[in-house]
């Protein structure tokens, strides 16, 4: 027998999981320009293979797009000796994660008695009530009756508000140019670059990283990845030139998709600012590298080019524009022991880039409090230590070490882990958020690529998803998953409680939210942040626009 039920887009099952595990879904109200989204969950309960079936969604308002929730498989679904009770499971097995669009003629398989699922999203429903219609008709032949399931949802007046907050996701342009076999920076490298960019910013990712220069992350000591340096430098008798044609096509490109800021990729080697980033220049007509893994941090030659090239691109931005939407890095996670280094790097530059953002991820605040970086982004589980200096306007991230008690988007995480990061961040008057793999398709110091679809690890490297979010399509795009599509509900929940603060003041939101949420507690379930939303929407019922 064909079985259906319609549930929370909060919610995700692993393929052994029964129908009976499923909950229903009391739909919260969103806001206009915010889209609805449901999780429909089916199965075959008889002991045939599959059933061969087609869905039909209709809905009185608004565009209907539906994607298929595929699975893949996970090896290392979290740190054995690092890790708490708020996974899936703690098991290897396959996870559902890609969101693959369908159409209408896409056939399905109902498998039996295992879940499948798609994600149904409703964009530009009018203000009021719609009744969604979701029917599983199986294939002419099929030993199974069509079944049909009905939800209702309201979208209320109330605009959803401009976003305010910084989002970056590293974009490795690298990893696209290898996976799709093309030379880096070429036209066909570039269209493929585009596609990519639209579905960053289509999921709320409005900074841009930047390779001026190749970036040194996660790169082995003497290893290098492929060059994507965007800076065009040359050294004649001596004297270092600068031209930016590449980087104008670049920033063409991205302000076109809608891109807001551009971050600079670091200006030293990750973990210490110890090194300088391989630069590559053309040397009296020939190409070559002029510093890397070989030149230290306090080389006065890479210091006297970057100063040099720094002062020559600003130049180049503000004649744009662009200048005050540059975002700069020194050193991507300098620890505890390695401040000496890092501010050394910082102050080599300090006084060109004095007035723009340096922001940094990092996790000891005294880099903040001895003042070697103005604009840390804070690791989730270290905020508190930074909050009391920074009270409004902190930047937080995570990555693979931010494994316990906090939010993250591993794939063997339940999506209310992955999506309670916004209401965190308001709460704590974040205004930026910083992950550092949007496309990470590498091995662990980018020693060698992997097949993002059949290792998503970086073969043992992190725990699974953490080193990306979307998947290279077979048609060159970019395919967003679950875990993307998640965490930019979770900036709508922000863009909802920064209207409703605007509205009803700050205490009534804070109110609803409880004081049990803070980065490193908070309830643990998906209808916590649905009686938030729901509660939010009841403001505006009680105070009509």
């Amino acid at each position: 027998m064909l079985e259906l039920k319609l549930t929370s887009p909060l919610e995700k099952f692993l393929p052994c999981h029964r129908i009976e595990d499923v909950q229903g879904f009391s739909p919260y109200p969103v806001f206009s320009g915010e889209a609805f989204a449901v999780h429909a969950v089916f199965c075959d309960t008889d002991a045939s293979l599959k059933t061969v079936l087609k869905a039909e969604i209709t809905c009185d308002s608004g565009e209907i797009r539906v994607y298929r929730l595929d699975s893949v498989p996970v090896r290392l679904p979290c740190y054995p000796d690092s890790c708490d009770s708020g996974y899936m499971t703690k098991e290897a097995g396959v996870y559902p994660d890609i969101l693959t669009e369908i159409s209408r003629d896409t056939l399905l398989f109902a498998p039996s008695m295992q879940l499948a699922m798609l994600r149904i999203e409703v964009a530009g429903a009018t203000a009021g009530e719609h009744k969604l219609t979701v029917t599983l008709r199986p294939k002419a032949g099929e030993n199974a009756a069509e079944i049909t399931k009905e939800l209702t949802f309201s979208v209320i007046e109330e605009v959803l508000p401009p976003r305010r907050t910084a989002v970056m996701q590293w974009l490795h342009a690298d990893c696209i140019a290898l996976y799709y076999n093309v030379p880096a920076l070429s036209d066909e490298h570039f269209e493929l670059l585009g596609r990519w960019i639209r579905t960053a910013v289509e999921n709320g990712i409005n900074c841009l990283y930047t390779p001026v220069f190749t970036p040194p992350l996660d790169t082995e000591v003497g290893g290098e990845r492929l060059t994507v340096q965007l800076a065009c430098v040359r050294r004649d008798g001596g004297k270092w030139s600068f031209s930016f044609e590449k980087l104008d096509r670049w920033c063409d490109m991205a302000l076109e998709l809608g891109v807001e800021y551009f971050e600079i990729s670091h200006l030293f080697t990750q973990w210490g600012a110890r090194h300088a980033p391989k630069i590559i220049s053309t040397v009296d007509g020939v190409e070559k590298k002029v510093f890397g893994w070989e030149t230290d941090a306090s080389d006065g030659e890479y210091i006297g080019f970057l100063r040099q090239f720094l002062t020559e691109f600003l130049n180049h931005m503000k004649s744009r524009g662009l200048d005050r939407r540059c975002i700069f890095h020194i050193s991507d996670e300098p620890n505890d022991e390695q401040e000496a280094s890092y501010r050394h790097a910082a102050d080599s530059v300090r006084d060109i880039l004095e007035g723009y953002t340096v922001a940094d991820a990092l996790s000891d605040v005294k880099y903040y409090t001895s003042g070697a970086c103005k604009n840390p982004i804070a690791g989730t589980d270290h905020a508190a230590e930074f909050l009391p200096y920074i009270p409004e306007g902190l930047w937080v991230y995570y990555c693979c070490s931010q494994s316990v008690g906090v939010s993250n988007r591993f794939i063997s995480m339940p999506l209310w882990r992955v999506r309670i990061i916004g209401l965190q961040m308001w709460k704590a008057r974040c205004t930026g958020f910083l992950h550092w793999g949007y496309n990470f398709y590498y091995s662990q110091y980018s020693r060698y690529m992997i097949n993002p679809y059949i290792c998503t690890d970086g073969d043992y490297f992190a725990p699974a998803g953490d080193a990306f979010s979307v998947y290279p399509g077979k048609n060159g795009d970019a395919v967003p998953s679950i875990r993307l599509r998640t965490f930019y509900e979770a900036l709508c929940d922000i863009r909802v409680l920064e209207a409703a603060e605007a509205k009803f003041g700050r205490a009534a939101v804070e109110e609803i939210l409880g004081e049990d949420l803070t980065f490193d507690h908070w309830p643990q379930s998906a209808e916590y942040i649905h009686e938030v939303r729901r509660r939010i929407a009841n403001l505006y019922k009680k105070h009509p626009m």
